[in-house]
This record gives structure tokens, C-alpha cells and sequence, in this order.
């Protein structure tokens, strides 16, 4: 079963993986926030008619938990995300989102009980100097008081809802779950949509695709995948694979992008890898002595 969940993180990071590429191409053409907004609007919406069809009995506690999930990511975290990025360094900010299984780690020691052990330990170490190397440009300033703790606080309420999104999991599909957030969260936006002045859905022809993917597949079918995968793992080791995020980002901006890749980064790349690596063959040599102990008993 361990084994599913991998390859569902694995469908996950991919596509969140593609994140930076693709919405690099629409700066300037559709505002951030207006973005985030569509994209979980879409997301959200494409995965009800599956909802409806499921037509699983929710409760108004189940509402107002998916309500609470919807603040807290699509419009806290992903928002204050945004927002960062704009106000500072987005390198910096990127850092701070992909440390968020720093929290996660946190967070299920608190809420699920997990146990922060030496691979988990080593796998944010070697994770964390690796997304350094990778991202980091050298270039000093551009960040502000306010971006590091808007940065801080997307990858601090992450971390809460990956943890809250494991727990309700058990009770409910992950499909209702994402979707129903999905839509909840993004109506916190269109307050401050209006407030600015920025049209609800204004999708230049040229840009439908785009966010038509970011929609279905980032914010809807990734997300399921993340919370089915976190069912068959635990928390904090489903979430390392968000180490892995600078690591198939970079290697998409050169494949599609034409970026160089770097000594740096390179060596940040084999960094994050053998943090992975490291948790990876703890988790089978346990699996196997415990198998092994089973037989001999």
C-alpha cells in the first residue's frame, strides 16, 4: 500500500512541479491574486459534478471544516504566498513555501501523534541546504520584514492544513474535501478582487489552456492525489516531497524554459535527492524487519 502512495506523490510533485513554468508566462497578464482565485474557482468547481455523483452524506460540521481548510490555504497560505512575492524575492519566498514539511513534522508530532525520527530529521537538513542552493541567486536585498513573514506564514498554515487535510481524510473523500475547500476559499477572494478593482475572470484567449490547466490539474486532481498518498503515508514523510519541488521546477525551466542549470544547483539537486534517498531506504529497511519479524514469530 506504501508503494500506492508513492506514486501518487509522485503525480503530485510533477504537476505542482510545473507551477513556476507555466504561470511564468502569464506575468503580466493576469494579476496574481486574480490568478490564485480562477485557478481554485476552476479547480474546485471541475471536481463537484464527481462530488455530486458520490453524493456522500456531509454534515454542517463537515461545511464548516472545508470552510475553515478553504482560509486556510487557498486564501491565507497560497495568498500571503502571492503577496511575498510580490513584496520581495520570489526565490526567497519559494524557499520559505517548499520548508513547509519543517511544519508539517510540527504539526503531526502535535495533532497526529508522529514521531520526529532521524531520517525525517536528515531528510529537512539535507532538503533545506539543498532548495538554498538551488534558488538561492547570491544577489543580496529585495526582501522586506513583511514578504519573510508573509512567506513564512504560507508555508507555516501549508504545513497546518496538510496535517487537518490527513485527519479529515479518514472520514471523508478526498474529492469533496478538495473540492468543497476549493470553492469556500476562493470566494474570500472576490472582496478583495473588487476592492482593487480587478475583474473575477478575465482569461486573455491566449491564456485559456494555461489556466485551464492550473485549474484542473494543480489545484483540483494534484491535490487529490497529495491527500490519498497521505492516507497511505504518514504526514510528515508525505510532505518531503515538496523537497523535490525546486528539483523538477529547475529541471523543467531548462527543458522548456532554456534556463541554464548551474554547478550550484546541481549540487543542491544531489543534496535534496540524498535526503530523499535517505528516508526512502530507512522506510524499507524497517518494513522489511518488521516483515522479517513477523515471519520468524
Amino acid at each position: 500500500m506504501k508503494y500506492k502512495g508513492y506514486i501518487l506523490l509522485a503525480i503530485t510533485i510533477v504537476i505542482f512541479s510545473t507551477l513556476e513554468v507555466v504561470t511564468s508566462t502569464l506575468k503580466g497578464i493576469i494579476h496574481p491574486l486574480q490568478l490564485t482565485f480562477v485557478r481554485f474557482f476552476i479547480g474546485g468547481f471541475t471536481l463537484l459534478p464527481f462530488v455530486i455523483a458520490k453524493r456522500e452524506k456531509l454534515d454542517k460540521k463537515d461545511w464548516l471544516f472545508f470552510l475553515g481548510l478553504g482560509l486556510l490555504n487557498i486564501f491565507i497560505s497560497m495568498g500571503a504566498l502571492q503577496l511575498s512575492i510580490s513584496l520581495g524575492k520570489a526565490s526567497t519566498a519559494a524557499i520559505l513555501i517548499s520548508s513547509n514539511p519543517i511544519f508539517v513534522m510540527l504539526f503531526s508530532a502535535v495533532i497526529l501523534k508522529e514521531k520526529a525520527t532521524f531520517d525525517k530529521i536528515a531528510c529537512i537538513v539535507l532538503g533545506m541546504v539543498g532548495i538554498s542552493l538551488i534558488i538561492y541567486k547570491g544577489n543580496t536585498g529585495g526582501d522586506t520584514a513583511v514578504s519573510l513573514i508573509l512567506a513564512l506564514l504560507a508555508s507555516f498554515t501549508f504545513g497546518l492544513y496538510t496535517v487537518l487535510g490527513k485527519l479529515k481524510s479518514e472520514g471523508v473523500s478526498s474529492i469533496s474535501m478538495i473540492s468543497i475547500s476549493s470553492i469556500l476559499g476562493s470566494l474570500f477572494y472576490i472582496p478583495v478582487l473588487l476592492y482593487y478593482k480587478l475583474p473575477l475572470f478575465y482569461i486573455p484567449q491566449t491564456s485559456i489552456l494555461k489556466v485551464a490547466y492550473l485549474g484542473v490539474f494543480l489545484s483540483g486532481i494534484a491535490y487529490i492525489t497529495y491527500m490519498e498518498a497521505l492516507k497511505l503515508l504518514s504526514a510528515s514523510k508525505g510532505s518531503m516531497v515538496f523537497f523535490l519541488k525546486p528539483v523538477l521546477a529547475s529541471t523543467l525551466a531548462v527543458i522548456f524554459l532554456g534556463e541554464s542549470l548551474s554547478l550550484k544547483t546541481a549540487a543542491g539537486m544531489l543534496l535534496v535527492l540524498a535526503g530523499i534517498f535517505i528516508n526512502f531506504v530507512r522506510i524499507n529497511t524497517k518494513t522489511k524487519n518488521s516483515a522479517e519479524a513477523s515471519t520468524n514469530h
